[in-house]
């Protein structure tokens, strides 16, 4: 997160990439409706995520657009939305993403 300073006395936050490691919950807006998904894997340039109905790797400047135009949303909860498909075949499933 960074901090912006508005015009008035107040400070407002500003959620960014850096904010989002593996196991955070995502909320993803797409063309065709949205979706929650889970962060599972981050390297130094790129943020992937998985869900039941979407995926998507991204590079952190992308994030933080996607961010910034609320098509991405962290959502504070402390369940996984990787389909359960996934996890019990034990797959990797960042890497099978790239």
């Amino acid at each position: 997160m960074t901090r912006r300073r508005s015009s008035s006395s107040s400070t407002a936050l500003r959620v960014t990439a850096d904010a989002i490691g593996p196991g955070t919950s995502v909320r993803y807006h797409y063309r065709g409706g949205n979706s929650l998904a889970t962060v599972v894997d981050r390297t130094d340039r790129y943020v992937t995520f998985v869900g039941a109905e979407c995926d998507g790797t991204f590079t952190h400047d992308q994030i933080d657009r996607l961010i910034d135009d609320d098509r991405l949303q962290i959502v504070l909860d402390d369940e996984t939305h990787v389909p359960v498909s996934l996890e019990l075949e034990g797959e990797d499933v960042s890497r099978e993403l790239w």
